[in-house]
């Protein structure tokens, strides 16, 4: 199998769902193992804990902090959460996680926090955009407002999570954003089934094999699926290199110029059960 690098990771737990969703750094691990993915970026779960404001917050992006500073080889770059309501104190959050916690910038999730994607996250993306760093943002509506921040944030990188999960966003996404070359794709929970008109070989057509990558949507998706996909979908094998991993590797060396991709598996630190890592209902995890 080739190897699979992931751009679309949570870790953390999602306590505004019921039953709570979650991974630790370990479970993650172990999925990576069993599932031939050998490095991710990685973040905050979306709908974490709030009890304390932004100093919960904060501890959220410490963990992702430490994981990529005790494997650098497989975590090269991690990323933030933030939340709108916090307001200057969650902008201070950003600054700080990047400037002291080497973090190369956030993913916010605006159905899970609560807000749009307009004008409330213009002062975190300044933040970013000081940086030249890295945005994972979840789709809220139109991808027209992702494009309208990559035009009026040129210097910020941006993926689209969950690009294609349907075929009206399939084809939200190449009408507006195809022509943002600051902007990156990931498949996570692509659907299984869909025709030919959004299929994954139409969405690498339109918005070409460079910027389509791979996501699992851990801990919430169950990604071999996904996996299945672009092992069986009717493209040359290059591409499929690409998406599985090249794309990665590229996105991630603009950040981490000396980073080079380790395709040895993954050892994990603790060892799980395959009903504990895969146990689902439908595509989704438990």
């Amino acid at each position: 199998m080739r190897p699979y690098f992931d751009v679309h990771c949570h870790i953390g737990v999602t306590v505004s769902r019921a039953p709570v969703v979650g991974q630790s750094v370990g479970r993650y691990m172990a999925r990576m193992a069993s599932a031939g993915v050998v490095g991710a970026i990685i973040c905050p779960t979306a709908g974490g804990p709030q009890a304390r404001g932004v100093l919960d917050t904060r501890d959220q992006n410490e963990v992702i902090s430490r994981a990529c500073r005790c494997y650098p080889e497989r975590f090269p770059i991690g990323l933030t959460v933030v939340e709108v309501r916090h307001q200057q104190a969650g902008v201070d959050e950003l600054e700080r996680a990047m400037s002291e916690g080497g973090l190369a910038g956030f993913m916010c999730h605006p159905g899970l926090s609560g807000h749009s994607l307009g004008g409330e996250l213009h002062p975190f993306l300044e933040v970013v955009a000081m940086r030249s760093g890295l945005c994972l943002l979840h789709q809220a509506g139109s991808t027209a407002n992702i494009a309208a921040y990559a035009r009026r944030f040129p210097d910020i990188t941006f993926i689209i999570g969950h690009v294609s999960m349907n075929k009206a966003g399939h084809d939200d996404a190449i009408k507006h954003c195809a022509p943002c070359e600051n902007i990156w794709f990931d498949v996570a929970q692509k659907p299984e089934g869909a025709d030919s008109t959004w299929n994954l070989a139409h969405l690498v057509n339109h918005l070409g094999s460079e910027r389509v990558m791979f996501g699992s949507d851990a801990p919430y998706y169950n990604f071999r699926l996904v996996q299945v996909q672009i092992e069986s979908v009717d493209i040359n094998e290059e591409p499929k290199d690409h998406i599985a991993c090249k794309n990665a590797v590229t996105l991630v060396q603009k950040f981490r110029p000396g980073w080079v991709l380790t395709e040895e598996p993954v050892t994990p630190l603790h060892l799980y059960t395959e009903e504990e890592l895969w146990a689902a209902r439908g595509a989704r995890l438990l």
